[in-house]
């Protein structure tokens, strides 16, 4: 499996949809847009395990800006396909959708839809309750799993960080099954007012990391300079590290000729990691 510090990269895989009949989950998520992650916020049996805590409860906004000046909400959209009830009655199933609003159109960016149980009944997703941290691109939806049929589990409430929004310094970084590395190009890279370009570097995960030993994965991209909000991505070829050892993942942006690239603690102050300790990237 991959490593990576500074900027994270996580290691993914195809995720199973939930079973028909159980509460719909984080790996029924169909993302429209690329970059994009769910993992549960809290546990599930939010209103079972400790109903009062105020993170289990929807109070917050029912819409957000995010970093690109656009709207985020939830809404439900049709899908064409059939729901049944119990009784037999059956009514258009739902699909509950992220939607983003910028001003001129309204953009899917994703969505889970509402199925037959499998039991008599069905299953489907409902919230309106959403928080945006801008800092680290993720946003947050109070969720209510819903089924009805013999034996059904009823109304389950959970909490649903989604990733892979524009963030405001960070290039945080993911792996997608391709496999390929992605991010979405944040406001200030580093602290930068923008980005030229973007090099990425690879090494191995020693104690302490030495990025003067870092190998270029890819340099000096893409050809023209990025957009806050473009989803850059790379190709990763590299095979899996031997069992026991790990492998970081680093990209460091450009602008006007300087170059940044994460951060470091010590002695408890945060400070930028020295630009002359990475290799010059050359393809």
């Amino acid at each position: 499996m991959r490593f990576a510090v500074l900027a994270v990269a996580f290691a993914c895989c195809s995720v199973l949809a939930s079973e028909p009949g159980q509460p719909l989950d984080c790996s029924d998520w169909v993302f429209v847009e690329p970059g994009h992650s769910c993992t549960p916020w809290v546990p599930p049996h939010c209103s079972t395990v400790d109903p009062a805590s105020p993170f289990c409860v929807p109070h917050l906004e029912n819409t957000v800006m995010d970093n690109t000046a656009g709207q985020i909400a939830t809404r439900l959209l049709p899908t064409g396909a059939s729901c049944c009830n119990e009784s037999g009655s059956c009514f258009p199933c739902s699909r509950f959708a992220l939607v983003r609003y910028d001003g001129v159109a309204e953009q899917v960016i994703a969505y889970v839809d509402g199925r037959l149980s499998g039991n008599g009944g069905s299953d489907w997703l409902t919230g309106t309750q959403v928080d945006f941290d801008r800092n680290t691109g993720r946003l947050l939806v109070w969720l209510t799993s819903s089924g009805n049929g013999p034996g059904t589990y009823g109304n389950v409430s959970w909490v649903a960080a989604i990733g892979g929004f524009v963030t405001m310094f960070e290039v945080l970084q993911s792996f997608s099954p391709q496999p390929s590395l992605g991010f979405r190009v944040p406001v200030m890279p580093e602290g930068m007012p923008a980005a030229d370009s973007f090099s990425t570097y690879y090494g191995p995960l020693t104690k302490p990391l030495d990025f003067t030993q870092a190998n270029p994965l890819a340099c000096s991209y893409p050809a023209t300079a990025p957009a806050v909000g473009d989803y850059l991505s790379v190709s990763d070829p590299l095979p899996d590290p031997a069992p026991g050892t790990g492998r970081y993942y680093i990209t460091a942006a450009t602008y006007q000729g300087q170059t940044r690239y994460g951060r470091k603690t010590r002695g408890g102050q945060l400070s930028g990691r020295d630009p002359a300790q990475l290799p010059a990237c050359v393809p």
